[in-house]
């Protein structure tokens, strides 16, 4: 009995010094992702009353002051996430990034701007994962290549037989399966109009492939990459990356300001229609401006169905001036617009109608 004791009290001497440790996990944790402590939580309890105080049937100036008030430290939380995530893969940290995004969406979540945000992101990650999935496969078959000559040399010692044959057709095999695997890359590239890689991928397939075996659709992508290529060469040296509207775009979009984002998106289709960040800018605006229309039909319905047909005819206008060719958009406001109108002709007396 007493040895078990003392083994027990030697084990928790042991373990002592590792307690101020595993207290400092939580603190590092909320480092990692960003976020300083209570942050989350404090995020959190504004969602819930800003919900509660919007599902209220009477609302007091006070809370509307109020609601105002939370739906600003609501957007600049989600700005504050956007900025932070956009550092963090700046430098190369794209899990940090996820993280991020992941802490963030776990208090809002239902963000708008956040699911949009990350979204963008995702896709930005999975095109630079496949740059560098398509580079190791160009690195290997230049291997393969510089290969070839030794296995020449070896044949050529070896003189033909059984084991020089069988040599020779594993190379052949991996030759063979690093030229398919370089198409597949490079396919992906040509559809997203990266036709320098596409053409590197495609050249080394086809040496891999051999002289025996012309492939006519590795024959078709070097032909359309090197015709693309060439328009580029061609065009004016004048024409140059407008870094400041795409910048201003951005910024526009992590702000929510869709008008201000469409004029800058329009701004940087006129001035440098081939800039590198415009195909992701242009699908992370149309993200945000469809969420955006979605959540005002959707909040609008909820007014119209409470009665309130003014605040439902506000809000779908506001979403007009973002969609003015919505057809339900245009539908709903037609609606509202005639049952107001009735609402009026009934409120007039008699008398006064004529």
């Amino acid at each position: 009995m007493r040895l078990q004791t003392s083994l027990y009290l030697l084990l928790c001497l042991l373990l002592l010094p590792l307690l101020p440790a595993c207290s400092l996990m939580p603190t590092q944790q909320q480092a990692l992702e960003g976020f300083s402590p209570g942050t989350l939580q404090q995020v959190q309890r504004q969602s819930a009353e800003l919900d509660r105080l919007q599902n209220l049937a009477a609302v007091t100036p006070a809370q509307q002051q109020q609601i105002k008030r939370l739906r600003g430290d609501l957007r600049r939380f989600e700005r504050n996430t956007v900025r932070t995530a956009s550092g963090l893969e700046q430098q190369g940290d794209w899990r940090g990034a996820e993280q991020v995004f992941q802490s963030a969406a776990a208090a809002l979540p239902d963000s708008q701007l956040l699911s949009a945000a990350q979204q963008d992101m995702d896709e930005r990650r999975q095109l630079r994962e496949e740059q560098l999935r398509m580079e190791l496969a160009i690195h290997r078959g230049e291997q393969l290549l510089k290969d070839a000559e030794a296995y020449q040399l070896l044949r050529q010692l070896k003189g033909p037989g059984p084991l020089t044959w069988l040599e020779l057709n594993a190379y052949r095999r991996k030759c063979r399966a690093s030229a398919k695997e370089l198409q597949r890359y490079a396919q992906r590239a040509l559809e997203r109009q990266d036709y320098a890689l596409a053409r590197r991928g495609l050249q080394i397939a086809q040496r891999l492939y051999g002289d025996d075996d012309q492939r006519e659709d590795i024959q078709r992508g070097l032909a359309l990459a090197n015709r693309q290529l060439r328009q580029v060469k061609r065009q004016p040296v004048k024409v140059i990356v407008d870094n400041r509207a795409a910048v201003e775009l951005r910024q526009a979009l992590d702000a929510g300001d869709l008008l201000g984002a469409r004029q800058q998106l329009h701004q940087l289709r006129q001035k440098s229609p081939r800039h590198p960040q415009l195909p992701s800018l242009q699908s992370r605006f149309r993200i945000q401006l469809n969420l955006r229309i979605e959540t005002a039909i959707k909040r609008g319905n909820e007014l119209y169905s409470r009665g309130d047909i003014d605040g439902a005819l506000t809000v779908w206008r506001q979403a007009e001036i973002l969609a003015p060719d919505n057809v339900e958009l245009l539908a709903s406001i037609a609606r509202a617009e005639k049952v107001l109108q009735n609402l009026r002709d009934l409120s007039t007396p008699p008398s006064t109608k004529f």
